[in-house]
C-alpha cells in the first residue's frame, strides 16, 4: 500500500495529454487542474503501473486499502471518480475498461475521442484505434525510484511483509501518543531487519524515533537521539533526499528560544517536499508558538483534511479553528475526534478549553462531570477543571480564588500543569498569577516553582513535554497580550528577537 506521506516522491508523468503529480496529487491536462483525493492518486498509480494490464478487484483492495474489508461500492466509487477525472481536466488523455467480474484496466488514448468505459468480454474484445495497451511508458521504474519505492506493488514475501510494517508503523503512530509511537518504532525496526537497503523504511524509522526521543526520559533520551541520527544516516546513505530522514534531524532539536534556526531546517525540508506532513506538522505547530497563529491555524485546517485519521492532526484542528476565530467549526472539529477517538485526553481537553474559555462554562462543567465520555485523568486534574468551570460560571471572588490556588499549586506536578494555569488563570482574570507561571515555566524566574521537564509517571500530554509558548498567542490569552508585561517577556524569551531576524510580525502586532 503508498500512503499518502508517500507519493510526494514519486516522480510526475503523463498518461497521454495528462500529466499526473502525485506528489502534489494534481492530474493537469488540456481540460484544466485538478487536485484529487489521496485514494483516487493511490487507485490512479496502481492501474497505471499495471500498463494495460487488467487490475483485480481484490489487488486493489490490498494494496489500496490495506486489505481492509470494504463494500464494492468504495471501489466503484473511485473509479467512477477517475472516468470523471479523464472527462474533465485530463481531456480524455485514458480510459478505465471494466473486465467484468475481474477488475479494471487502464488505457491510454493517443488520438481525441472518447471511450464509454463499458465492460469487455471475456476475452478481451481488441483494442480500437487510438488507444495503447501500455498505459505510460516506465511507471513502474518511475515508482520504483521514489518514495516508494519498489515496495510499491512487489511481490515477494519479504517484500510484502515490509510494505505492511510500514502501514502498521503508519498507523500506530497516527494515534499521536509516545506509546503508539514506540510500536510504530517496532514494526520499523523489523521492516529494515528484513529490508536493510529500504530506504523508506530507514527515514520511516528515523522519524518514528524522533517521536520517541521527544518522550525519553532523562536517563535514555541520549540513546534514543542517536538511534535517529543512525537511522536517518542510513536513509540518507540510501537516498539523499529522502525525505522523512532530512525531517526527522530537523524537527529533532528542541526549538524553544531556538526559533530561527528550526524554522530554517523546516523550511529546507519543505523546500525538497512542500506536502511532508509531519514536516507541516511541526512547523505549523511552530508557527503558533512564536504568534503566526493565523498562517499555522491555515495550514493545520488543510493538513487535517489530507490526513482525518490522524488523531493528533484532529485534536490540534480544534485549536487552529479557535484560534481562527471559528468556533462553530472547533465544534464540530472536536465532535468529530470525540466520536472517533472517545477517550483521547488531548481532543477531551480542546473540547474543555474552547467550552471553558469561550463563555461557556456550563458546557465544560458537564463535560468534566461525564465520568463515563471522559479519559482517565488524576482525580487532582478532574477536581481542578471542575472548579475552575464553576468559578467561570459564577465569578464569584472565593471561588475564582480556590480555582487559581489550585493551578498555581499544580504547576509543580508536570509541565502540562503551567500551559493549563496559563490559559485558566486568564480566562479567570487572574492575569498576575497568569504572569507569574509563565515566568517560573518560561524564564525560571521567580518565587514560584515550576515543572519545566517531564519526568516518568507524571501527568502529561503529547505535544506538552517540551517547553511550548503556544498557549501564549490562544484567544484566552488576550489579557497577558494586552499588559505591557508581556513585551517584557516576548524580550526575555528571545521571541522579541525572532520576529526582528526573521523579518516577521507576530498576529497581535500586525
Amino acid at each position: 500500500m503508498t500512503s499518502v506521506n508517500q507519493l510526494p516522491g514519486i516522480e510526475p508523468f503523463r498518461i497521454g495529454d495528462a500529466e499526473i503529480r502525485p506528489g502534489t496529487r494534481e492530474v493537469l491536462g488540456p481540460g484544466g487542474r485538478e487536485v484529487i483525493e489521496p485514494k483516487v492518486m493511490q487507485v490512479l498509480l496502481m492501474l497505471a503501473a499495471a500498463n494495460g494490464e487488467v487490475v483485480t478487484r481484490d489487488a486493489l483492495v490490498r494494496e489500496c486499502w490495506d486489505g481492509r474489508a470494504i463494500s464494492e461500492d468504495a471501489i466503484s466509487r473511485v473509479i467512477q471518480r477517475l472516468r470523471r477525472l479523464s472527462e474533465g481536466p485530463a481531456g480524455g488523455a485514458f480510459v478505465i475498461k471494466t473486465v467484468h467480474k475481474v477488475g479494471y484496466r487502464l488505457l491510454a488514448i493517443d488520438s481525441p475521442g472518447r471511450d464509454d468505459g463499458a465492460p469487455l468480454a471475456e476475452p478481451p474484445a481488441p483494442e480500437p484505434p487510438g488507444i495503447r495497451r501500455r498505459a505510460v511508458l516506465g511507471l513502474a521504474a518511475l515508482l520504483g525510484a521514489g518514495a516508494g519505492g519498489a515496495w510499491l506493488f512487489s511481490r515477494g514475501p519479504d517484500q510484502a511483509r515490509v510494505s505492511a510494517l510500514i502501514a502498521q508503523s503508519e498507523r500506530a503512530m497516527g494515534a499521536g501518543l509516545p506509546d503508539a509511537d514506540a510500536q510504530g518504532a517496532n514494526f520499523l525496526e523489523e521492516a529494515v531487519r528484513l529490508a536493510p537497503d529500504n530506504a523508506l523504511a530507514w527515514g520511516r524509522l528515523a522519524l518514528a524515533r524522533t517521536y520517541v526521543a521527544q518522550f525519553a526520559t532523562p536517563d535514555r533520551t541520549a540513546a534514543a537521539v542517536a538511534g535517529v541520527q543512525d537511522a536517518a544516516a542510513r536513509a540518507l546513505g540510501l537516498d539523499r533526499r529522502q525525505i522523512d530522514a532530512l525531517s526527522a534531524l530537523a524537527i529533532l532539536p528542541p526549538y524553544y528560544g531556538d526559533w530561527l534556526a528550526a524554522e530554517r531546517r523546516m523550511k529546507a525540508v519543505l523546500a525538497v517536499d512542500a506536502g511532508h506532513l509531519p514536516t507541516r506538522d511541526s512547523y505549523a505547530f511552530m508557527l503558533t508558538a512564536v504568534g503566526r497563529v493565523g498562517e499555522g491555524g491555515r495550514d493545520r485546517i488543510v493538513m487535517a483534511a489530507e490526513a482525518p485519521l490522524n488523531a493528533a492532526y484532529q485534536f490540534r484542528l480544534i485549536y487552529a479553528h479557535w484560534m481562527l476565530g471559528q468556533l462553530d467549526a472547533a465544534d464540530r472539529a472536536a465532535d468529530r475526534a470525540i466520536q472517533l477517538w472517545p477517550r483521547y485526553t488531548a481532543a477531551w481537553l480542546a473540547r474543555y478549553y474552547t467550552y471553558a474559555l469561550t463563555g461557556r462554562p456550563g458546557r465544560a462543567l458537564a463535560h468534566v462531570d461525564d465520568a463515563a465520555a471522559r479519559p482517565e485523568l488524576p482525580a487532582w486534574l478532574v477536581e481542578t477543571l471542575r472548579a475552575a468551570s464553576v468559578a467561570l460560571a459564577s465569578r464569584r471572588p472565593a471561588e475564582i480564588e480556590r480555582a487559581a490556588n489550585r493551578l498555581i499549586r499544580e504547576v509543580t506536578f508536570s509541565p502540562t500543569q503551567s500551559v493549563n494555569a496559563i490559559m485558566l488563570l486568564c480566562g479567570l482574570g487572574e492575569v498576575d498569577r497568569a504572569f507569574q507561571v509563565a515566568n517560573a515555566y518560561l524564564l525560571e524566574q521567580g518565587s514560584l516553582v515550576a515543572s519545566v521537564r517531564w519526568r516518568t509517571g507524571q501527568f502529561s500530554l503529547n505535544d506538552q513535554r517540551r517547553r511550548m509558548t503556544n498557549m501564549l498567542f490562544l484567544p484566552c490569552s488576550a489579557p497577558m497580550r494586552a499588559d505591557p508585561r508581556f513585551a517584557v517577556l516576548m524580550e526575555r524569551t528571545g521571541l522579541h528577537d525572532y520576529w526582528i531576524r526573521a523579518g516577521v510580525r507576530p498576529d497581535h502586532l500586525l
